[in-house]
């Protein structure tokens, strides 16, 4: 049991699948996955998770599953990354339940590559009743407005969306819409995420602190209708964001919350090093007293440098270094 990093209770616990009397079948199991590149700490993961496999008979029961994943363009690297996230695969029949969910995600999602996709980013996919499950979940989309190209979107970018309650879905679907988000567009279905992810009490009082920050109910709609995500970024970081480019670095509300990725870019990372560089240009007239702090703290870092730091080299030397030294005490 030691091979497999128990704890003295994992140990005991896992020792009723093990069959004393033929002592070679763990050294078996362990030979078996090195042998299919799994790493000893993916070993680990994946006999703690599901002691019963190690009943198993390798070639037997768990090499047809391996191959499987395979041949519809799993890479062997990604297979245990994959078993790792969801061992169930190891257990469950490949006849009776993988492959009948890859027949059902193939008529969805319509090539090998979409699905293996999906499944990595969500490998429950292939041990999920999808009928039970799934097939009610894309029926309340479709009846939300929601198109077919939504439909395989959604699920080969948001795969565990689809493994939740139906009920839930449902009342999460019926909170965007009556947002006002277009259920036609991509938007709709990532704002059905973060809603389905957050629960009714904590986006209430997520709501109290961006009003707590000066916000309008309906600047925070407008945020979240822009980006749907500020609405998952923690009550700490909204408060230190708001903090800084309102009250320290002058930006309105109402920019924000034309701007929301602003609340979830990093800020020791983005926010504060580029604020650095913004201050220097504006003390010394480099550039438009309008030029918007957002389009400075959202363009991506080449073009920042390209236009914010080495076009004033000769004007503010110090910029490169006080950018580089802002960025080095975020490490």
């Amino acid at each position: 049991m030691n091979s497999f990093g128990f704890s003295q209770e994992r140990a005991l616990s896992a020792s009723k699948y093990v069959n004393f009397e033929i002592p070679g079948n763990a050294d078996a199991l362990l030979l078996f996955l090195k042998n299919h590149a799994f790493t000893d700490a993916q070993i680990s993961t994946v006999v703690r998770l599901r002691p019963s496999i190690l009943l198993s008979r390798p070639e037997k029961t768990l090499l047809p599953k391996l191959v499987f994943l395979q041949s519809i363009g799993v890479s062997g690297l990604d297979i245990p990354r994959i078993i790792c996230r969801s061992p169930n695969i190891l257990c469950r029949s490949l006849k009776n339940q993988i492959i009948p969910a890859f027949n059902l995600l193939q008529d969805l999602l319509h090539s090998n590559e979409n699905i293996v996709f999906a499944v990595n980013r969500f490998p429950e996919l292939l041990v999920t009743n999808l009928e039970n499950k799934v097939a009610p979940n894309l029926e309340i989309l479709r009846e939300a407005g929601v198109t077919e190209s939504g439909i395989g979107y959604c699920l080969k970018h948001m795969p565990r969306l689809l493994a939740r309650l139906p009920e839930h879905l449902k009342e999460s679907v019926e909170r965007v819409k009556q947002i006002g988000f277009n259920p036609q567009t991509t938007m709709f279905l990532q704002a059905v995420k973060v809603m389905a992810a957050t629960a009714l009490r904590s986006w209430d009082r997520k709501m109290e602190v961006y009003k707590r920050c000066g916000w309008s109910e309906e600047e925070v709609l407008t945020a979240f209708r822009g980006q749907p995500h500020c609405m998952l970024a923690s009550e700490s970081k909204i408060i230190r964001v708001v903090d800084l480019l309102v009250h320290k670095m002058g930006c309105h509300i109402s920019e924000l919350a034309k701007n929301p990725l602003l609340i979830l870019l990093s800020l020791n990372k983005t926010i504060a090093p580029r604020c650095s560089v913004y201050n220097v240009l504006r003390m010394k007239g480099l550039v438009r007293k309008n030029l918007s702090l957002a389009k400075c703290l959202t363009c991506p870092e080449k073009f920042f440098l390209e236009r914010f730091v080495q076009r004033y080299k000769e004007e503010a030397p110090e910029l490169l270094e006080l950018y580089q030294e802002k960025m080095q005490l975020s490490k």
